[in-house]
């Protein structure tokens, strides 16, 4: 298992070497699948329908966000871990006819940085995949919510890998789902056999750049099935409703195959509040109410 707060630093040099090209991704006609357009884009709809007016965007990258919802009327403030982001997003703000100073360097999960004003919604996106200490994150964003303040955190699925059948999957079933401290070690070997051999997980290939791999930062999946439970309640905030998105037609490993037709029935797939989010969607966004 991962060191955390190695695996945090990890990813911040990740999204610091990321920098220079990471707005492309809130872009229409961004190359690859277009994640995280379909995700704002969702959000925006739900800030709209609960007249949102204020927003701290926490994790606010080059501010592809920050950007798109201020031109959808909404005041925007924001901050990032990674200096770079913070950088590159004043670069950005700029060029787009901003004050470069509405956002700053800061990090969530230590509570120090961020401003002392409340808002009525914070996000949070491609955040909690690496942090530490989640539930003190979680409450590090009530203490800056106005009353009924609504948060909209992304996670990743944990419950896609019952779907990808890779080697996330391998990792669910076996550290996750099959508790083998009982058995005995001959059992144990066993099961594990079972399971890599059904999967046919291929070895990691080390890429000769030298560049961090998403993989091998800190990036936490988390089950939409025992979030409220785990995170939310304990952190007083009573979730509204479960937005999935990034959805795959098929098991990841057709992507390749066939690239055209995947991207196409995978969007037709898009529908936040779908049940087959819960296996076919590789991300979820939570929306969730302070409770006063």
């Amino acid at each position: 298992m991962m060191d955390e707060k190695k695996g945090k630093q990890k990813a911040k040099d990740y999204y610091d070497q990321e920098a220079g090209d990471y707005i492309k991704q809130y872009q229409e006609g961004y190359g690859q699948y277009p994640a995280n357009l379909i995700r704002i884009k969702l959000i925006i709809e739900r800030l709209k329908k609960n007249n949102v007016k204020t927003i701290l965007d926490a994790g606010c990258g080059t501010c592809g966000p920050m950007i798109r919802l201020r031109k959808e009327g909404f005041d925007v403030k924001g901050f990032d871990f990674s200096k770079d982001m913070v950088e590159q997003g004043k670069k950005e703000l700029e060029l787009a006819g901003y004050d470069p100073e509405l956002i700053h360097f800061a990090d969530l999960e230590d509570g120090s940085g961020p401003p002392r004003e409340k808002f009525d919604a914070i996000l949070a996106l491609g955040v909690f995949p690496h942090i530490v200490d989640e539930k003190r994150a979680l409450s590090n964003m009530g203490k800056l919510l106005n009353p009924n303040g609504l948060v909209f955190i992304e996670f990743r699925n944990d419950l896609f890998a019952t779907y990808a059948l890779n080697k996330y999957s391998l990792d669910f079933f076996l550290n996750r789902v099959i508790d083998l401290s009982p058995f005995p070690q001959e059992v144990r070997d066993k099961v594990i056999d079972f399971y890599s051999e059904r999967l046919k997980v291929d070895k990691p290939i080390k890429e000769k750049s030298g560049k961090i791999k998403y993989k091998d930062i800190l990036a936490k999946f988390r089950n939409p099935l025992s979030i409220k439970n785990e995170l939310f309640e304990p952190c007083n905030f009573s979730i509204v409703d479960i937005h999935f998105y990034h959805y795959h037609a098929l098991p990841p490993i057709f992507e390749d195959k066939y690239p055209k037709l995947f991207r196409e029935l995978s969007l037709r797939m898009e529908r936040p509040n779908d049940w087959k989010g819960y296996l076919m969607a590789s991300a979820y966004v939570i929306e969730a109410k302070k409770k006063d």
